[in-house]
C-alpha cells in the first residue's frame, strides 16, 4: 500500500524532525516524515535492524528522542557510538500484549522516531487464530502504530515469505496489508549484494559496511 498524492502533499507540510544520511532512502519512499509509517520487510540477516540503527543514530544525532520495541535482544554493539543515549528507550516485548502496552506508553511519549524490530514473531500466532478475538488484537495492534504515528516517523521490520513463481512477500501476509503507508522489500541480488525494492519498479543497492548503511542507485 503507497501513500495517494493527497496523504503525500499531507506529509511535505509536516515538519520533518531530524535529518537523516540515506538520502536515497528519501526518495524510495518519498522523504521521511511524522505520519509515516514505513514497512522493512527481508529475509533474517539480510540488513533490516542495521537500517534501523542507522535511523536511529541519525535522529540521536539531531538530539531527537527516539523509542525502540524490540522482540530481539539489543546487542552491545547495537549501541556503540550511538550518541545521546539518554534520549533512546527500549522497550523488549515478548507477546502481543506486552506490544499493545509499549504502544500507549510511546504515544505519552515525545518521541521523533518509533522502531518496532521484530514484528512477525509477535503478531503470527494472531494473524493464524480464527476467532474474533485475534482479529480484535491485530486491530489493536494497527490502531496503536496509527495512533503513535500522528506525531511520529513509524518504521517496522517484518519477515519475508515466498508467495510462488519466484515472487515474494511479507510474512504477514494480506490481513496487515493496510497497515504500512510504505512498504520496502529488501531481497539480495544474485551478485550477493543487497537491492532494496519499492513497488518492484525504483530499485536501490544496499550495502553494510564500516561506516554503517549505504544505499546507492542500481
Amino acid at each position: 500500500m503507497f501513500p495517494t498524492p493527497c496523504n503525500w502533499l499531507l506529509r511535505q507540510n509536516k515538519l520533518l524532525k531530524f535529518q537523516n544520511t540515506l538520502p536515497v532512502l528519501d526518495e524510495l519512499v518519498g522523504g521521511l516524515h511524522p505520519g509515516q509509517i514505513i514497512e522493512l520487510c527481508g529475509p533474517s540477516g539480510i540488513g533490516k535492524s542495521q537500517v534501523c540503527w542507522h535511523l536511529i543514530r541519525d535522529c540521536l544525532n539531531a538530539g531527537k528522542n527516539v523509542a525502540m520495541i524490540s522482540s530481539r535482544k539489543i546487542q552491545d554493539y547495537d549501541l556503540e557510538n550511538l550518541p545521546n543515549l539518554s534520549n533512546l528507550s527500549i522497550s523488549y516485548v515478548s507477546s502481543v500484549y506486552n506490544l499493545l502496552i509499549s504502544l500507549a506508553a510511546v504515544n505519552s511519549m515525545s518521541v521523533s522516531l518509533v522502531v518496532i524490530d521484530g514484528i512477525q514473531p509477535l503478531l503470527q500466532s494472531v494473524l493464524g487464530s480464527a476467532n474474533f478475538k485475534g482479529q480484535a488484537l491485530l486491530n489493536e495492534v494497527k490502531c496503536g502504530i496509527g495512533t503513535v504515528s500522528v506525531k511520529s516517523l513509524v518504521i517496522y521490520t517484518n519477515g519475508l515469505v515466498s508467495v510462488g513463481d519466484g515472487n515474494h512477500g511479507p510474512a504477514l501476509g494480506r490481513a496487515w496489508e493496510v497497515a504500512p503507508s510504505v512498504r520496502i522489500m529488501m531481497l539480495r541480488d544474485r551478485e550477493g549484494g543487497r537491492v532494496m525494492w519499492r513497488n518492484r519498479e525504483v530499485t536501490a543497492r544496499l550495502e553494510i559496511g564500516d561506516q554503517g548503511v549505504e544505499i546507492s542507485w542500481n
